[in-house]
């Protein structure tokens, strides 16, 4: 897509640089020259990392998002052919035409504002804009989002207790949802009054022109001191502070206790929760909102939060972000053309996990729903027992949180990055590598994936849905009328069996038959239609059908024909419990269709017609069973395609050990999503012209209008830029104490005209 980036050539198979003029050429050899020199050094790449202005960020911050090259990266871009073909383009030229009329028309606020911003003043704020955004730039949120965020944990946790209460609907103890929550929600607050917290977040810029950006601080100061001078209650509200390493001005603002009180009117209404309401109060009351804007060493910093400590620490001696463990990466990758830099720390992402705090709080949220229904003390305990396992269960086998750091970078054939997470007890399972065998060969793209398989899980999750319908019966249903006691009986007689059946085909056909975790998703685009469903006009030339497909890797071919089996006959029995139920609900003479059976390449094929659907023909449900893999699909001979083995014909090496990877063919991809884009566009001019659109019409060349025409002109070179991105693969590892996924895409630009 870059001029600049050197490209390969697909057909030739060999890297074709770009030309160089002699100075720049003499400039080259002198960079690498400097480099080389340079790499002699011990410090060197440590030098390299201290540059970044995420050096600057406390090593206690929560979350960091950074952008590097930014000048460089929209250079490449604007310069290139791909860019200068959309600048072309007629509606876009026209704007820019409707842009320069609007800054030249007396009195238009474009004209206004041009003018304003060719003051010297202004455009060198402009320039010091362009500046800070050219190289480095950052925002991150620091330690206060880790504490607002266990508050806003535990206030989800109370709108899923009161969520409770929506059981009770329908019986004679049918609980008022909202008040429920609204007393959770306000308890929660005054219990935990030491978390409610104005989180601070921070954007950071490097800039070169460090005298300007002084000069318009000043600029800034007087204008924020005379607008706050015009308002009484933000007469002190404006200050310029030495905070820390930098020079900043201040704006604080109070909370209006008016608006909180307002806020909390649904709690107000309570009698009983006047302790709770002045607990909140005046936490909130002691809350201040503090909007900070200075310069910190060669960086401009905007900060936005509930105080100013943080900028304290802010280039100071003390501990970096850059210096602490999960950075190792960032600092190991600086000799790289970083663009971005992402981070998540572990006690941020520890906020979120379930906690044995959480579990006790669950149970006594639902101790308290519970006693709000007016249950039996033995009910109660049960209830919060229920909660209790589940939550336990749940924890267990969810991941335990870890720091999580991603970064990209420029490569000579486009973008490049790795994401590191240090979470354990995650499902993947990267000890063997995966098989691409049964994937089509060559799709538009693939996702493989390898889990752990846990049979206990499984078993877990049974008993507690046993355990919640014993706990439903006993002591929900009870309480209801004749109709809810009769609709709880009819559902334990007649569905809970078929529930048993499925629970048993699960636990002894497909969990052994898929003990070895893998499956993948395929698209594919091989087929096509010149008409999709029986309402639409027909295309004058085919258009490619969008194949999706899901992939199961098989260890027991038998066992999983055989779950198949008892899955299509606990369907025909749960047909006739419905009609048992409510005799008017599916009509008597109609019968689940049983499948053709075909056999094909590698297995066999289960195919489901879809008359009554009007789709082509050849789009049917389609199930395939081979030695080594099953496929669902919605077309046939896609499922066919797949059931035969066959090597992975797109770019990439697979052959190491891998928990997931990913493939997409973008340009495979757009052509065969641009056919369909031109017939939309195409029935768009024919319902404009003629209000409707004829079924047995055919859409093609003949049906466009001039404005038609001068769309799909424009269409094709959009899509020519789409396909400046050729491909895109991705690979998961598990490396030590961490998963890796590194990622690459190959990018070239248009040809020149």
């Amino acid at each position: 897509m870059l001029k600049q980036i050197s490209r390969i050539d697909r057909t030739k198979g060999r890297l074709v640089s770009f030309s160089l003029s002699p100075r720049k050429t003499m400039i080259t050899k002198l960079t690498l020259a400097c480099s080389l020199f340079a790499a002699l050094f011990v410090n060197a790449h440590t030098a390299q990392a201290a540059d970044l202005g995420i050096g600057l960020i406390p090593d206690d911050a929560a979350f960091l998002a950074s952008t590097l090259r930014g000048r460089e990266q929209y250079d490449r871009i604007a310069t290139s052919n791909a860019f200068a073909s959309l600048k072309e383009l007629k509606s876009v030229e026209k704007a820019l035409d409707e842009l320069a009329k609007q800054q030249t028309q007396p009195g238009n606020p474009m004209a206004l504002a041009m003018m304003m911003m060719q003051m010297p003043d202004n455009q060198e704020a402009i320039a010091l804009l362009q500046d800070m955004v050219a190289t480095d730039t950052f925002v991150f949120g620091t330690s206060s989002w880790v504490t607002f965020s266990k508050l806003a944990k535990k206030l989800q946790s109370a709108q899923q207790a009161a969520n409770i209460a929506t059981i009770t609907k329908g019986t004679d103890l049918e609980l008022d949802t909202g008040a429920t929550l609204n007393r959770l929600i306000a308890e929660t607050l005054a219990a935990n009054t030491d978390q409610i917290v104005i989180p601070d977040l921070v954007w950071g810029f490097h800039t070169t022109q460090t005298d300007a950006a002084k000069k318009q601080l000043d600029r800034i100061e007087g204008f924020a001191t005379s607008m706050a001078q015009a308002q009484p209650m933000l007469a002190d509200a404006v200050a310029r502070e030495k905070i820390g390493a930098g020079d900043f001005i201040t704006v604080t603002i109070k909370p209006d206790p008016n608006l909180i009180k307002m806020a909390m009117s649904n709690v107000v209404k309570f009698d009983d929760m006047e302790e709770e309401l002045e607990k909140i109060l005046k936490r909130v009351g002691e809350l201040e909102i503090v909007v900070a804007l200075g310069i910190v060493k060669e960086h401009v910093v905007l900060s936005i939060g509930g105080g100013t400590e943080h900028l304290q620490a802010m280039g100071s001696t003390g501990g970096s972000l850059l210096d602490t463990k999960p950075f190792k990466v960032v600092r190991d990758a600086t000799e790289k053309p970083l663009t971005s830099i992402w981070y998540r720390s572990q006690k941020l992402a520890k906020a979120w996990e379930t906690s044995p705090e959480d579990v006790e709080q669950a149970k006594k949220f639902a101790t308290a729903v519970a006693e709000a229904n007016e249950l039996t003390p033995e009910a109660t305990a049960e209830a919060e027992k229920l909660v209790g396992e589940l939550l336990e269960g749940y924890a267990s086998r969810m991941p335990e949180a870890g720091p999580w750091l991603a970064y990209s970078y420029l490569t000579d054939t486009g973008y490049a990055g790795e994401e590191w997470n240090w979470a354990k007890n995650l499902p993947w399972n990267g000890s063997m590598p995966l098989s691409f065998d049964h994937f089509g060969g060559d799709p538009l793209a693939v996702i493989a994936l390898r889990t752990k398989t846990d049979p206990e899980q499984f078993e877990a999750f049974v008993s507690w849905a046993n355990s919640l319908r014993q706990f439903v019966s006993n002591a929900i249903s009870s309480t209801g009328d004749d109709d809810v006691q009769e609709g709880f009986k009819t559902f334990d007689e007649k569905i809970v069996p078929l529930g048993e059946d499925l629970t048993k085909t699960v636990r002894e056909k497909f969990v052994p038959a898929l003990k070895n975790g893998q499956f993948g998703f395929v698209i594919d685009g091989k087929a096509s239609t010149t008409k999709l469903q029986a309402s639409l006009p027909a295309s004058s030339k085919p258009l490619p059908l969008i194949e999706p497909a899901i992939v199961l890797s098989l260890d027991d071919e038998k066992l999983f024909r055989e779950g198949l089996s008892d899955i299509f006959a606990l369907s025909d029995k749960l047909l006739n419990v419905i009609r048992e139920i409510d005799e008017d609900s599916i009509p008597s003479e109609y019968r689940i269709p049983d499948p053709e059976e075909k056999d094909a390449e590698g297995g066999t094929l289960w195919t489901f017609a879809l008359p009554e659907s009007g789709l082509d023909k050849q789009i049917q449900l389609s199930i395939g069973i081979g030695k080594n893999a099953a496929v669902f699909s919605f077309l046939p001979e896609q499922a066919k395609r797949i059931l035969a083995s066959s090597p992975l014909q797109l770019e990439g090496d697979f052959s190491q050990n891998l928990a997931a990877a990913a493939i997409l063919d973008w340009v495979a991809f757009a052509n065969a999503i641009e056919p369909w884009a031109t017939y939309v566009i195409r029935c768009g001019g024919v319902q404009q012209e003629k209000g409707k659109l004829d079924p047995d019409s055919t859409i093609g060349p003949d049906s466009e209008t001039d404005e038609v025409t001068d769309a799909l002109e424009q269409l094709a070179t959009i899509f020519d830029v789409f396909r400046c991105l050729k491909s895109a693969v991705a690979k998961t590892s598990i490396e030590e104490d961490a998963t890796v996924t590194r990622w690459q895409n190959r990018i070239e630009d248009l040809p020149a005209k």
